[in-house]
């Protein structure tokens, strides 16, 4: 697939979703928006109990939609009757979004590793997208994921997701640079998507002087469009207007 999709619209983060719109992050009423506006989308997918691709950000359900419980505690038809808060969205799989997206509209899919199943939500996740004719792309925080792809469907676009910003909340190792470095050579990735807090650095110094794509993320305000535009080849952006 060719890199352009990578570059030739920005994204909108969760769709655009937010005080601008109304919307709520990861519902297809995002999505649409972004897709009205010409913009890729960015989602997030996690796995549901009968190990089908999900899109939604957070573990657990409550902040997104009342309910309690882990998302994985539920199959995707129960997760698909749940109602995101303050909307008339449900809780959408990965497929329902491919059978209602317009196949021009550039999904930037981020796999999300938490679950610890990073073969099973590869395996769903490719299990939508294998006869999808649209632009898609994937990435992770997690090599296993990142892996698998390389491995198995090496003709989707893969991207690695990092920042070396330590918030506590992963393995010290994922802020190492070295580390990160020697990720992006042995998973040969198409891409890196980076945390725009941490730019510049030597990591996306050397991305793009390989022309490997360098993304970042979030980019919430003119000051930080204007960062990403010089130290990265596209942005995953909220709550602006583009």
């Amino acid at each position: 697939m060719s890199h352009k999709i990578l570059t030739d619209t920005p994204f909108a983060h969760r769709g655009l979703h937010g005080p601008l719109t109304g919307h709520v992050e990861n519902s297809l009423s995002a999505f649409r928006a972004a897709n009205m506006q010409g913009h890729g989308i960015e989602l997030d997918i996690l796995l549901s109990q009968d190990n089908k691709a999900i899109i939604f950000h957070d573990m657990s359900l409550e902040r997104l939609t009342g309910q309690t419980g882990k998302l994985q505690d539920f199959t995707a038809h129960q997760l698909s009757n749940f109602k995101l808060t303050g909307s008339e969205d449900n809780i959408p799989t990965l497929e329902k979004l491919l059978t209602v997206t317009d196949q021009d509209c550039p999904l930037l899919m981020e796999i999300k590793g938490d679950q610890q199943q990073p073969i099973q939500i590869a395996e769903a996740v490719y299990h939508d997208i294998q006869d999808y004719t649209g632009p898609v792309a994937i990435m992770s925080f997690y090599p296993d994921i990142i892996l698998w792809f390389q491995q198995n469907a090496p003709h989707i676009l893969r991207g690695l997701v990092a920042t070396s910003i330590n918030n506590g909340e992963m393995p010290d190792d994922y802020f190492v640079l070295k580390t990160q470095k020697s990720l992006i050579k042995s998973l040969d990735v198409d891409f890196i998507a980076y945390d725009i807090k941490a730019l510049p650095n030597e990591i996306t110094e050397y991305c793009r002087a390989t022309s490997i794509t360098v993304l970042t993320w979030t980019v919430r305000t003119e000051e930080l469009r204007q960062k990403a535009t010089q130290y990265a080849n596209n942005s995953i952006y909220e709550n602006l207007s583009l």
